[in-house]
């Protein structure tokens, strides 16, 4: 493979349309395959940039419309949810529409597909499950720990799994993570979407 074939961190943000900050998301979570050189700069090929760049056409009219609202004191909250089972994706939506608050929802079915979106997406808040498929929810946090991307975003957990449990070990990974049990408690997230709201209209 020639130098020519080869981008780096910054050259693959410009051909994808995202901060160099993305990039560093996608590939420690193995979105986007590539690899270090001794000196410890990532590298990555045309060809691994061009599959993803398919991957984020398929669903380029629903990005794009979001990737046109940019962080206004009035725009909405943008929330999004990872959660695999279709029943409680359409529970979600229907929820948070009937709030009446000024929210853009982005759903994710799995922690690769989540993580792809997060990175264009940019959200206030994520809820986030933790039994996915592909990329499960801890190695999610994960990844946004290693970016320091909690600095700009609230993250909830809402899960199934027995709650001690889970709770040791994100603190493994990183203190101070709200985990919540399901039945989903759609209250306190509404209560958490309204802090957020309240927090722009204190930056106008």
């Amino acid at each position: 493979m020639s130098s020519q074939d080869l981008c780096t961190s910054r050259k693959a943000a410009e051909l994808l349309g995202v901060t160099p900050r993305t990039i560093q998301l996608w590939a420690d979570a193995g979105i986007l395959h590539g690899w270090k050189t001794p000196g410890g700069h990532r590298r990555f090929s045309l060809g691994a940039i061009e599959r993803l760049a398919e991957k984020i056409r398929s669903g380029e009219a629903v990005t794009a419309a979001a990737d046109a609202v940019r962080p206004e004191p009035t725009r909405p909250v943008r929330l999004q949810v990872i959660e695999d089972e279709p029943a409680l994706q359409r529970l979600y939506a229907l929820t948070i529409r009937s709030w009446g608050l000024p929210v853009e929802l982005r759903q994710s079915v799995d922690g690769y597909q989540g993580l792809l979106e997060l990175g264009r997406f940019e959200p206030d808040l994520l809820i986030l499950d933790l039994n996915l498929p592909n990329v499960d929810g801890f190695s999610v946090i994960q990844a946004l720990v290693r970016q320091e991307l909690l600095q700009q975003m609230q993250l909830i957990v809402v899960t199934a799994l027995g709650m001690r449990q889970v709770q040791d070990r994100i603190d493994e990974i990183s203190r101070g993570i709200e985990v919540l049990p399901k039945p989903i408690p759609f209250a306190r997230l509404r209560e958490k979407v309204e802090q957020i709201l309240l927090g722009m209209s204190d930056q106008i």
